[in-house]
């Protein structure tokens, strides 16, 4: 298995599915480890070691237990996000609002573990309390992406004690071919683009700098199965069938029949031009026999909602590119897009472009640009900054509830993301944001948050 090949990229691509969605599974380390004199595995074993200050995960090794238990094929760790935001301008209503995210992550490599299958199981639960600015800012787009998930549209305040978003089986045929099937948390960690990614923990806040808008109206949560080929270490072809019915509160299958389907084809690959790293996807999606009547689970304002249409068809064409500028050093192989944060300390920029049905997708078009950078100044290497601006055109003759409602949505956002240490972060974002819904004025929303990885 030669460095670079399908097991280097394959984890993270095939939950790519319609939009550049990406689910984070590490790289296959099976040469690496039995040239250490470990046993063969696909998940390299994580460095829990360390001081405070520089290891990877605040609770560090357990004694000696966690690194011991990745050795055997078994890693676990905690995501938890805070967040203290308000609308310090126009908008709905200024209150301050807080809440946060838990997202336990726990992966089972079967070949370290001794079964002599090259595949993996994760599992990923999330939990969700608190507040948000969600509702204050008047508008259609979510601009606090990390108080969405777990999803509940009809009621994005509504937290969740624990929900399973994620049981899915990973399966390496050979180098070159990877199957995966379970219940997969289509959201993961963001579009796959170097400077614009993350879920709202790490990078940009806003909906429309991290996903396709007109991705609102992909399940969260669902079951699917996919297919991926890797003809080389730089290029990645993906395929699946998903179910369209949202399950986050559940097991998918009672309410498999009402969602209808999705299927999803998707094709990226990087390049570097004058020597710095760069990088395409491309997205193709079709829904079939779903229901798009219930948009109106989507509030906008306050409780009404958008909308919906007649069709059973849909579908959504999108496209993200990312290209560093300046790097310092070296870099071989192709970047990680699935850590949520630019692999190398420099600068670069990024840009998202989105086509949609407009018979069945209030968001017909969407555009993002910016820039994004790591370690811009002098001893602060691992500080992330980014400053990127969005537009999204509506569909108002369909979609919006009465007249007076605008056709566009535009707005800037920019963060600095402080690293305190490698596990702990705090970033503040500060959004300006054009008004949606009369008679509200223009929005501009303060956002803080601080990322623990236990």
């Amino acid at each position: 298995m030669t460095k670079g090949t399908i097991v280097s990229r394959m984890a993270p691509a095939l939950v790519v599915l319609a939009l550049g969605l990406s689910s984070a599974i590490p790289t296959l380390a099976t040469e690496k480890a039995a040239a250490a004199g470990e046993k063969p595995g696909i998940l390299p074993v994580p460095d829990y070691q360390g001081d405070f200050s520089a290891r990877s995960h605040l609770s560090g090794d357990w004694g000696g237990n966690r690194t011991d238990w990745a050795n055997n094929g078994v890693q676990f760790d905690v995501d938890l996000v805070q967040w203290a935001d308000s609308v310090v301008d126009g908008g709905v209503d200024d209150e301050i609002e807080n809440g946060g995210n838990a997202t336990y992550n726990l992966e089972v490599d079967l070949l370290r573990a001794g079964f002599g299958i090259k595949g993996i199981i994760q599992v990923r639960g999330e939990s969700r309390w608190g507040d948000s600015a969600i509702l204050n800012t008047g508008l259609v787009v979510p601009h606090n992406t990390a108080a969405l998930t777990p999803t509940n549209y009809s009621d994005p305040d509504d937290g969740y004690d624990i929900s399973l978003t994620q049981f899915s089986y990973l399966h390496f045929i050979n180098e070159h071919w990877g199957v995966i099937a379970g219940k997969l948390d289509l959201f993961a960690d963001g579009d796959q683009n170097e400077f614009a990614t993350g879920r709202g923990r790490t990078q940009f806040s806003h909906w429309s700098l991290g996903y396709p808008t007109g991705a609102l109206l992909v399940p969260a949560s669902t079951i699917g199965a996919g297919v991926i080929y890797e003809p080389s270490r730089d290029m990645v072809f993906t395929t699946m069938i998903l179910s369209g019915a949202e399950c986050v509160r559940n097991d998918c299958f009672n309410d498999l029949d009402d969602g209808g389907g999705i299927s999803v084809t998707t094709a990226s690959f990087q390049f570097n031009l004058n020597d710095l790293p760069g990088g395409f996807t491309g997205t193709y999606m079709h829904w079939f026999d779903s229901d798009f009547t219930d948009l109106n689970k989507i509030t906008i304002g306050s409780d009404e909602g958008l909308v919906g249409a007649e069709t059973d068809e849909s579908w959504l064409a999108s496209g993200s590119f990312w290209q560093y500028v300046s790097a310092k050093g070296t870099h071989e192989g192709p970047i990680n897009l699935h850590n949520r944060m630019p692999d190398l300390q420099g600068w670069g920029f990024f840009g998202r472009f989105t086509f949609a049905d407009d018979d069945s997708n209030p968001w017909q078009s969407s555009t993002s640009l910016g820039i994004g950078a790591r370690g811009m100044f002098s001893g602060r290497p691992d500080d992330l900054f980014g400053i990127g601006y969005f537009y999204n055109d509506l569909s108002t003759d369909r979609f919006l509830p009465e007249e007076g409602f605008r056709d566009k949505g535009e707005g800037i956002e920019a963060y600095y993301n402080l690293a305190i240490t490698k596990s702990i972060r705090f970033s503040t974002n500060v959004q300006y944001i054009e008004w949606i819904v009369p008679p509200n004025d223009d929005a501009v929303v303060v956002t803080g948050r601080l990322q623990i990885i236990f």
